[in-house]
Formats: C-alpha cells, sequence, structure tokens
C-alpha cells in the first residue's frame, strides 16, 4: 500500500470528493438537524481557478483518503504578510493513526511556506480534539476559541 500526499487540480479531486466531504459532515457539523450540507463547486472552481483556493489530497493506493483545502489571501488585511485559511482538513476514520494525518500536514505545510513567510490558521471542532491534539504536535499554537451562534 503506498500513501502519497499530493497538490490537487480541482478536476482531480472533484469526483473524489463528495463522498468523504459527506461523511466529513455527518462526523463533524454542528447543525446538520436541519442545515444540510450544500457545497458551492462553481465557488470552489472560481476560487481554484483565481489562485485563492488551494487543494491538497492523502491518497492511499490513488484513492483519495483525505484532504485540505486552503483560502490563501496574499495580504491579509491587517498584515503585510500572506495567510493560509483552511476551509476543510479530514482523513477518513479508518485510516487515522496511520501518520496520514502527518504527512498530510508537512506537505501542504511545505507547499503552502513556498509563498514566503505565512500564517496558517486552522480550525478545528472542540467536540473532536484529534485534529487539535496533531496540529499541537507539530508546533501549533491556539490562538483563541471560535464561538458558533445558529439563528433559526
Amino acid at each position: 500500500m503506498t500513501l502519497t500526499t499530493t497538490v490537487e487540480t480541482y478536476d482531480s479531486i472533484v469526483g473524489d470528493i463528495a463522498p468523504l466531504l459527506d461523511a466529513h459532515w455527518r462526523e463533524l457539523a454542528m447543525f446538520q438537524e436541519d442545515i444540510p450540507l450544500d457545497v458551492n463547486w462553481g465557488a470552489y472552481k472560481r476560487g481554484y481557478d483565481a489562485g485563492i483556493i488551494r487543494l491538497y489530497g492523502a491518497r492511499l493506493d490513488g484513492a483519495l483518503i483525505g484532504y485540505a483545502i486552503f483560502q490563501v489571501i496574499a495580504r491579509h488585511p491587517h498584515y503585510l504578510h500572506p495567510f493560509a485559511i483552511n476551509d476543510v482538513l479530514w482523513i477518513a476514520p479508518e485510516h487515522r493513526n496511520m501518520r496520514v494525518g502527518s504527512a498530510l500536514c508537512e506537505f501542504f505545510e511545505a507547499d503552502l511556506r513556498k509563498d514566503g513567510p505565512i500564517v496558517i490558521s486552522i480550525e478545528t471542532k472542540a467536540h473532536s480534539p484529534a485534529l487539535a491534539y496533531l496540529l499541537q504536535g507539530r508546533g501549533y499554537d491556539i490562538i483563541g476559541p471560535v464561538l458558533g451562534k445558529r439563528f433559526a
């Protein structure tokens, strides 16, 4: 079995990611009982074409088993350096504890670092601490809590 981490194109990942996104949403979404998953693929495509969206994959023998998607802001409104803001980062549960998460993080960090000094921001879910644990082990710091409120 061969694990590869890749920079994905929109076309290379869009067909493979849909079933994983559904499993990701079922595992972690806070309001899934009344807010369905409704991916705006057109927005992803426009962002990818504009060079704002970066797509990364973890593949086992060619099959997508994990992904990370970032929005890269070339110049943050408050700072002179770029920010990479994570949209999603997920590894299929059956492939966790196989260093897949570490390999994917190592890969996207190296790729994003090519842009020069950059801040990577990744939101994790309080009810699923495994990702925070992985990231803190890689040197990420807790910046502050993210709070949410659902309006009916």
